[in-house]
């Protein structure tokens, strides 16, 4: 009786001793790193690539983001002028210094043409100056009194000179964004969206490039800055439904995973303005994946935006 007495005060005190909580980024994340670990590696290999083949959906701003490139960079490197118009199955240098300017003919340059070679023999025009005919032109009929009264044929005109017109262009993926680099000297960074920070930046793991910030299916992903829209779409591997806004010269912003996209490339949006729903796309989690990059490198969002 005693014992069980005694054991029965044991089993009560375990279950009444508290829980230790679970931390908020230890919910649903094993299969999120094997995810993790997966674009990791895909991101490594990037870094490792010396040119890329244009695909239908690429921007230079696309390609630069994937690759950590500075878009003006790639636009030299390729010698891109704006709007840097890419075609796809273009094949595009990621390291490498400026190309040199290639010379293209101008409206006014002229090019010399040769008459064209003919396999038939050559018959002599005139045969009373022409001693040396052979026997196969002396065969030739001698021609008719209205062909003898014709005037003598010119001889073949001479080389011409004749303008050359450009090499046609293959039609482009797309119609290309006129980006005007929005004014912005003194950005303030607006918190993204209402949430707690799951990942943060840290600069030595592909996959985190950014902060991860939880938050509820559908609800507002804002601008964290004016600035202009220069990629809205899901080509990017491990971002989802991607949104990515250039504010200025230097400093791009980017909202991965989105459940939807209200913006669209080329649209001018204002600080706090509504551009997207918070959703799970390319992952399995709930979340906002923001980024910030300054000429094309990560830096960390914690840096310019306060939570």
């Amino acid at each position: 009786m005693r014992k069980a007495i005694i054991l029965l005060i044991i089993l009560c005190l375990v279950a009444c001793a508290p829980r230790r909580p679970a931390k908020v980024d230890e919910v649903g994340t094993k299969p999120h790193r094997s995810h993790t670990k997966s674009y990791a590696r895909h991101s490594k290999k990037d870094q490792q690539q010396k040119t890329h083949k244009v695909v239908k959906g690429d921007s230079l701003y696309s390609i630069g983001f994937r690759y950590q490139k500075d878009y003006k960079q790639l636009a030299a490197i390729n010698n891109i002028k704006p709007p840097y118009r890419i075609y796809p199955n273009q094949i595009l240098k990621l390291t490498g210094e400026p190309d040199k300017v290639v010379f293209s003919p101008s409206k006014n340059t002229t090019v010399e043409t040769k008459p064209i070679v003919s396999n038939k023999p050559i018959v002599a025009r005139n045969e009373a100056t022409n001693k040396n005919t052979n026997k196969a032109t002396n065969n030739q009929p001698k021609p008719t009194n209205k062909q003898a009264n014709k005037p003598a044929s010119k001889p073949e005109a001479q080389a011409k000179t004749v303008p050359t017109t450009p090499t046609t262009q293959r039609p482009p993926a797309k119609k290309p964004m006129v980006v005007k680099t929005p004014n912005n000297s003194n950005l303030k960074w607006l918190w993204p969206t209402n949430g707690k920070i799951r990942t943060t930046f840290l600069a030595s793991n592909p996959a985190r490039k950014g902060i991860s910030i939880g938050g509820q299916s559908g609800q507002p992903v804002k601008a964290a800055e004016a600035g202009v829209v220069v990629y809205s779409g899901n080509g990017l591997l491990g971002y989802g439904e991607l949104i990515i806004i250039k504010h200025n010269d230097a400093f791009l912003s980017a909202y991965g995973h989105n459940k939807t996209l209200k913006v669209k490339e080329g649209m001018s949006v204002t600080r706090g303005q509504v551009i997207a729903e918070l959703g799970s796309s390319g992952t399995n989690v709930n979340n906002l994946h923001f980024e910030i990059r300054k000429n094309g490198k990560p830096v960390n969002p914690l840096n310019y935006v306060k939570p």
